[in-house]
Formats: structure tokens, C-alpha cells, sequence
């Protein structure tokens, strides 16, 4: 069993009646649910995961009028899993995340930097993507006033229009650069170290834009390419034509001939989506004319005047 089924159950028969019955109104206020850090927020854990950091857990978010409420809580959580311990109990490594009960905005701080989310494009561009994905991932088991829920809707409609746009067109100048322009100039200069590199930069921008296409925020590198698989929009293409690059075998001077096809279906697929979606009118395979294409279709003044490249 995963570890969000295993809270999820263990929230619902054990820690919910008690919290209405012993809180009667911070509970009438309260979220509760398993949301953040860890592979089983993303419902990727597997057996070598229950090496640490994982079991039966959950979070209590409460309102700010509710925050002097916690110490009281922490103790009636302690005391839950003392008397009332689950199947798998959660363990804590050293680095791994701690999960408690804390205000809404408190949470959503401590992943995001704003309580509420980012607003404004210079506050989304502080917000690392990673992070954006830890606070909209897992389950809600509960939320009984809708203000945690109220903020993930709104974190779950993804980039404002205008910062998609211009990482768009950043993934697509960096794919131009690496897979279509610089893979094969390292492999004339016969430099395997870098052409490994710029393979794989290739294939992290690659990656980067299909989650942007979807309007889902990408996870960090450890969960990426899996969380891409199961995307509707070039997902399970993508992820194929990935897996190709990451397995091809055989001698330096022979990577490239193999290589190439798959790099540049991949660039086809975005090209094709890009044009789909009225993001670019270019017939033109190389995708930094779609990138320039892309900068130039955005609103703000201040993000169509940086470079394409820039993300």
C-alpha cells in the first residue's frame, strides 16, 4: 500500500473522530491532509522508499485565528500515535521533512515564500517550479472551512500566461542550442564529455516544456520524467523518445547517427504542440524561431524585452 493511502485511511477511522470530539471548534475550521515533500506526495513511493522518511502521517492546517491552538495539538497528535499507533508508523530521517500542524499560511510559506501564493510576475519568477509542485501535489483529506483548498485552486491553474509563455520560450532556445545546433558540433570535435552534457541539458529542457504545454508545474529531476509520463499532451511520446536518448548504446563516434532521430522528433513535438496552441505560427524547425516567436506574443513589457533565452 502507498503511503497517502495509508493516511488517508488512518486520518479518516482514527485522527478525525478524535479531533472533532476533542476540538470540537478549531475542527469546524480546520484542513487535514498529506501535501509537500516526499515521494509518497506524489504517489511515486515503491518498496525502497520505506527506508526512511515514510508511513502513515498527516498535516493539520489551521486558520491564523486558531495558530495559538498548536501546542495543544501537537500534544493530541503525540498522544494519537502513542495510544492509537498505525501499521506503518512514519519515520524521520535527519534531512527528511517534518509533518505537523501549522497555520495555512505557514505552509504555504514554507514551501512558497507567500501565504497566500505569488501575485505578481516578479513574485512567481522567485518561486522555484519544484517548489510550486510540492504545494499542489498529494491530498486534501479534509477541509472544512475551504481556505487551504482556496489557495491550491488557485496555485493548480498554473503560471500566469504571460510567465509561461517566457519559460516557453527559454526551454525552446535551450533546446535549439543544445540538441539541434551544439550535439552535433561535439560530436565532429569528438568531445564526449560535453556532448553527454549538452544531451542531457537537451533533454531537461525537452522535459521542462512538455510540463509547461500541460500547465502542470514540474517536479523536482528525481520525479520528473515519471510525473511526465502520465501527462495528456505529449507525455507518453516524450517520455518514449527520453527513455531512447537515456539508453542508447554503442561506440562514441556512433551516438550521434543514433541520437539524432530522436532528438529531432522531439523537437517536432513541440514545434507541432506549440503551433496547437497558437503559441507559434512557424513553420520552422528550428525552435528558436519559435522561441522568438513565443517572447514576442508576451504581454508584459518587462519580460518580452529580456531575451529569449532567459528563463
Amino acid at each position: 500500500m502507498r503511503g497517502l493511502e495509508l493516511s488517508r485511511r488512518y486520518f479518516a477511522e482514527v485522527a478525525a473522530p478524535s479531533f472533532r470530539t476533542s476540538f470540537p471548534d478549531i475542527y469546524a475550521r480546520a484542513a487535514a491532509g498529506l501535501v509537500g515533500n516526499g515521494s509518497e506526495c506524489f504517489g511515486f513511493d515503491d518498496e525502497l522508499s520505506r527506508d526512511h522518511d515514510w508511513g502513515a502521517d498527516f498535516f493539520i492546517w489551521l486558520t491564523e485565528e486558531d495558530k495559538d491552538n498548536i501546542p495543544a495539538l501537537l500534544c493530541w497528535k503525540k498522544a494519537l500515535f502513542e495510544e492509537n499507533p498505525p501499521a506503518h508508523i512514519r519515520t524521520r530521517s535527519e534531512y527528511g521533512a517534518e509533518i505537523g500542524i501549522l497555520t495555512i499560511g505557514d505552509f504555504y510559506s514554507s514551501l512558497i515564500g507567500y501565504p497566500e501564493g505569488p501575485r505578481e510576475i516578479r513574485e512567481w519568477r522567485l518561486v522555484p517550479e519544484e517548489n510550486l509542485a510540492l504545494a499542489v501535489n498529494g491530498e486534501v483529506f479534509m477541509d472544512n472551512a475551504g481556505k487551504f483548498t482556496a489557495v491550491r485552486k488557485r496555485l493548480l491553474c498554473h503560471y500566469p500566461e504571460d510567465i509561461r509563455r517566457k519559460k516557453l520560450a527559454a526551454s525552446c532556445m535551450a533546446m535549439a542550442q543544445t540538441g539541434q545546433y551544439n550535439l552535433r558540433r561535439c560530436h565532429i570535435r569528438r568531445d564526449w564529455v560535453t556532448y553527454r552534457a549538452v544531451l542531457a541539458r537537451f533533454c531537461d529542457s525537452a522535459s521542462a516544456a512538455v510540463f509547461l504545454l500541460n500547465r502542470v508545474f514540474r517536479p523536482y529531476y528525481k520525479w520528473a520524467y515519471r510525473k511526465m509520463t502520465s501527462l495528456p499532451l505529449l507525455g507518453a511520446e516524450a517520455a518514449s523518445l527520453l527513455y531512447s536518448l537515456a539508453v542508447t548504446e554503442g561506440a562514441p563516434d556512433e551516438l550521434f547517427c543514433k541520437n539524432s532521430p530522436d532528438v529531432d522528433a522531439l523537437c517536432a513535438l513541440i514545434a507541432g504542440e506549440l503551433r496547437r496552441q497558437g503559441l507559434s505560427s512557424s513553420d520552422d524547425w528550428f525552435l528558436a524561431a519559435h522561441g522568438e516567436e513565443i517572447r514576442a506574443g508576451i504581454s508584459d513589457p518587462f519580460l518580452r524585452s529580456l531575451p529569449a533565452q532567459y528563463d
